[in-house]
């Protein structure tokens, strides 16, 4: 009976000293130093892993802001080919601002809002810090796109005056736009193009269209001038492609002004070859708006 106490004794003492090594055990090398197990090598670079990860992040969100940053002062593209027999034409008209119904206030889009947010953002960085004004637009149909001017607007002197077009472009075409009105007169249409997935956005230069509304209203405190309204009508006749006289309206002080319209082609190719934009899936996915600069 004694020799079983002890037995059942030393198996406890056993037990005990088993234990004891399971918990305050570690595993050596053949040099005797200790080795840390795979999961705890894995749970220390976790953190790491992770940090960098963000950092590359950051880094790659830091460095795409910057670049379309720089995009709002980045020279014009030039294009001076000929409108292809293929091409989509927008219409963009200019009218002035009445209270009416019909023609009532224009509220900014998507696509607005998010290039002011990024003019604003870029000058609280310190870069390309402009006054700019926006004008969203509104499409009369498929092709006519209309905007609708204050005579505040025209008042400004303004420096800059871009046309921004957001294109759907599922089969990744190469797409210029071109203003007959300057191909015409042996001058280019001056452009820039970002693109990203399937989406193209394009900024058309309109100086020129807002430099002859400003000259035909009076622009920049001055006053309408009838040899100025001739020269508009009979160069609008004469060039079917260009400056086109669309309406006749009453400004804030009784003189009436006529007001231009626009047409826009847009080409679409690929590898050089030119293809037809609509069947190629190339439509605007947002209503077109003006960004105007001005001091």
């Amino acid at each position: 009976m004694a020799s079983s106490h002890c037995s059942w004794i030393a198996l406890f003492l056993v037990s005990l000293m088993t234990s004891d090594i399971g918990i305050f055990g570690r595993a050596v090398d053949t040099r005797g130093f200790l080795l840390q197990s795979p999961k705890i090598v894995n749970e220390s670079f976790r953190p790491t892993l992770r940090t960098d990860a963000l950092r590359r992040w950051r880094r790659g969100v830091t460095e795409a802001h910057r670049e379309r940053c720089a995009e709002l002062a980045a020279p014009w593209l030039e294009s001076t080919q000929a409108p292809q027999d293929n091409s989509t034409l927008l219409q963009l008209r200019v009218r002035p601002f009445s209270p009416g119904v019909s023609r009532g206030l224009v509220f900014p889009g998507k696509s607005l809002f998010s290039f002011v947010r990024r003019v604003y953002h870029c000058c609280q960085e310190g870069l390309n810090c402009r006054s700019v004004k926006g004008i969203q637009g509104r499409l009369r149909g498929d092709t006519d796109v209309e905007f609708l001017f204050t005579r505040e607007i025209l008042s400004l002197t303004i420096t800059r005056a871009e046309l921004h077009l957001q294109l759907s472009n599922p089969q990744h075409l190469d797409i210029h736009p071109v203003l007959p009105s300057m191909t015409k007169r042996n001058l280019p249409t001056r452009y820039s193009s970002w693109s990203q997935g399937h989406t193209v956005e394009l900024s058309v230069d309109l100086l020129f269209l807002l430099q002859s509304l400003q000259e035909v209203a009076g622009g920049a405190g001055g006053s309408p001038s009838l040899v100025n309204m001739r020269r508009m009508v009979f160069s609008s006749r004469g060039d079917p492609g260009a400056l086109q006289d669309t309406d006749t309206d009453v400004w804030g002080d009784g003189v009436t002004t006529l007001l231009p319209g626009l047409s826009l082609v847009l080409d679409c190719s690929q590898d050089g070859v030119g293809v037809p934009c609509e069947t190629s899936g190339v439509h605007l996915s947002h209503t077109p708006f003006m960004a105007l600069y001005y001091r």
